[in-house]
């Protein structure tokens, strides 16, 4: 097999997670999911073509991984089988219950790395109520990553619905997702975030203080219930983008990213001890 000028290796943390799952170490605990509850009519046909326009936006998000004399290898699918699976639960009592269940089901499905690594689900729960799931394999992208992924495929879902002009693309490729890892790899900063982090992470000959699982504790894999922002933090939240001149949502969304640094700080660890 030849390598072509489209194969790319796999980032750092890429290949944390490659080799935590082919050496077993791990099942489907990459695969992140998203559920979101969507109020009003939804065109599935529509929603189905937003998504693949926006994949074939974002490059990364198409990747499949292959080995290859003993390396590891990515490249972008060109035209990948993405559909919108469709249920609809509008007519049971438990439609809200079923829909997160059949969401849990999707996500312990395992993906494999030939691609793609990504799947979407509509769930009707009522007459004008919908669930949209979206499932994504983390070696291609993370929580954040996933949202960014949603709003812009409803960006294109309204603009194809209202029959204007669709708002230019703002991924990079996968080329570009490779080239500044490495850079980034190779500069001053790497370093010196690298001796701060080295100084400030327990070593990995420290006791795991991680709580043991609980009985009967609620199965992981099932979307997280909805939680309502307290109203003061969103009139704040309000103010302060009035303030700055930026969208709300860019400042919930920095504001999840500080949250998952610590996040982040778990895999590297994980990842070391799965070895």
């Amino acid at each position: 097999m030849k390598l072509d000028e489209r194969a790319f290796p796999l980032t750092r943390r890429q290949l944390d997670i490659w080799l935590s799952q082919e050496t077993g170490h791990s099942g489907t605990e990459w695969q992140l999911g998203l559920l979101v509850r969507i109020e009003g009519a939804i065109k599935p046909d529509l929603l189905e073509e937003a998504i693949r326009i926006a994949m074939q936006e974002a490059e990364p998000c198409r990747a499949e991984f292959f080995d290859m004399d003993g390396h590891v290898f990515q490249r972008a699918i060109e035209n990948p089988d993405i559909e919108l699976a469709c249920y609809d639960f509008s007519g049971s009592d438990h439609a809200v219950q079923e829909a997160r269940e059949l969401a849990s089901s999707i996500q312990r499905t395992p993906m494999p790395f030939t691609g793609p690594l990504v799947r979407f689900a509509l769930f009707q729960t009522g007459p004008d109520e919908y669930y949209w799931f979206t499932c994504c394999h983390h070696i291609i992208v993370d929580g954040l990553g996933i949202a960014l992924m949603g709003r812009r495929i409803a960006a294109i879902y309204s603009a194809i619905d209202f029959g204007v002009p669709i708002p230019p693309a703002f991924f990079g490729s996968l080329h570009d997702l490779v080239s500044s890892e490495l850079e980034y790899e190779a500069s001053t900063d790497y370093l010196e975030d690298k001796t701060y982090w080295d100084g400030n992470l327990p070593s990995e000959s420290e006791p795991d203080y991680r709580l043991p699982p609980i009985a009967g504790e609620p199965d992981s894999y099932l979307p997280s219930t909805a939680v309502q922002l307290d109203p003061s933090v969103i009139g704040h939240i309000k103010r302060l983008s009035k303030a700055l001149g930026v969208r709300r949502s860019s400042l919930m969304t920095a504001a999840c990213a500080l949250l998952c640094v610590d996040a982040a700080l778990t895999v590297r660890r994980w990842c070391s001890t799965s070895r």
